[in-house]
Parts: structure tokens; C-alpha cells; sequence
């Protein structure tokens, strides 16, 4: 029999994993490259966010994650119904093999139904699948398009020459709390107009 497996992934993998904004020292009239630890002194200004705290602190995102969450719930439901239903069916029509009711050719019959129905209930399936992965990959585009514009304009009201990433998995190891810009990414995030999302197509 045909198991419903669960719609949604784990997590939202956003796609811009590493954000990595700025402009890379000019080599001016053949100079050479400067140290780092020259550089530590020579007014670099180097901030820092933590995209899975935007992640979480995000309130539309959160909206539109517990939507997806809803969608795949339903569909998960209705597709346990009538995979309860056509099971049913089929020890129906099992009792009435087993006692003779029915003829060999009816028996053919009922048997090419019963595999079409559940190749109807696997289409379904993969149908709200594909719908929810689909709204999935949109959310995540507009999310990181989102975070991007605002870090762009950050770093030009500012004068940020680098604005790193660190957050689990990225190059950042530790950073000073004090470069720390997560909060005023999130505020203007949490500030910026809605995001309308395509109307679910899940059934």
C-alpha cells in the first residue's frame, strides 16, 4: 500500500548560506598586497549577521513557514483517509474472493481498479508535494532577495567594506559581539512591506 511520506523538510535551507558583501582592497599603482595585520588597523570596517537568528526572528517568514507546515499536515491527512478507504475496499473485496462471491473475471476487473485508484492517491501526493516544495523554494528566494537588498543599502549608509555571515556551517568562526548587526537587519527586515505568496494550490 502506498505511505505518505512527510511533505515537508526539516528546516528551511536558505540558499544565501554565506553572505559575503563588499569591495576587495585596490592594488593601486602596483602596490603591494597588505598584511593582515596591517590591515587590522587600517580602518576596515568589517560587520557581521547571524542568518539562522534572522531566520527564526523573521515574522513573516515564521507566517509562511507555519503555512507550509498547515498545507502538508492537510495533504498528509487527506491522503491518510483514502489510503484508509481504498484499504477498506480491498478487504471487502478480499472476503468476498474468499467465499466465492466473486467471478474470476470480476476479480481481474476490481483488481486493475484497485491499482489505478492507488496510482491515483500517489499522483495526488506527489501533486502537494511538488506545490509545497515549489511555495518552499519561492519563500526561500524571496527571504535571501529580502536580505540581500537591505545588507546592500546597509553598506552604503554605513561605509561597510565586508558584511560576513556567521551562523553554523559558515567560514566565520568567532566574531566581536560588537560588529554584531543582526538586530538592525532583522528591524528593518520585520519593517519591510509583506511579501503576497502564490494562493495554495494543495488540496
Amino acid at each position: 500500500m502506498i505511505r505518505f511520506n512527510s511533505i515537508l523538510p526539516s528546516g528551511l535551507l536558505v540558499a544565501c548560506a554565506l553572505i559575503f558583501l563588499g569591495c576587495q582592497p585596490q592594488d593601486k599603482g602596483g602596490a603591494t598586497a597588505t598584511p593582515a595585520s596591517e590591515n587590522a588597523g587600517s580602518g576596515m570596517n568589517i560587520v557581521f549577521i547571524r542568518l539562522d537568528s534572522l531566520q527564526t526572528g523573521y515574522t513573516e517568514l515564521a507566517g509562511e513557514l507555519k503555512r507550509l507546515e498547515d498545507n502538508a499536515m492537510l495533504a498528509q491527512e487527506n491522503i491518510q483517509k483514502q489510503i484508509a478507504a481504498l484499504e477498506k475496499e480491498v478487504r471487502g473485496l478480499q472476503n468476498q474472493v474468499q467465499q466465492g462471491l466473486l467471478a474470476p473475471n470480476r476479480v481481474q476487473a476490481e483488481q486493475q481498479r484497485i491499482a489505478q485508484r492507488e496510482q491515483q492517491i500517489a499522483q495526488q501526493r506527489d501533486l502537494a508535494l511538488g506545490s509545497i516544495q515549489e511555495d518552499q523554494m519561492r519563500l526561500q528566494a524571496q527571504f535571501g532577495d529580502k536580505v540581500k537588498a537591505i545588507l546592500e543599502t546597509l553598506r552604503e549608509e554605513k561605509g561597510y567594506d565586508y558584511i560576513l555571515n556567521q551562523s553554523g556551517g559558515s567560514a566565520v568562526l568567532v566574531a566581536d559581539d560588537a560588529h554584531d548587526i543582526t538586530d538592525l537587519v532583522l528591524e528593518r527586515l520585520n519593517a519591510s512591506p509583506a511579501t503576497p505568496m502564490a494562493t495554495d494550490t494543495v488540496q
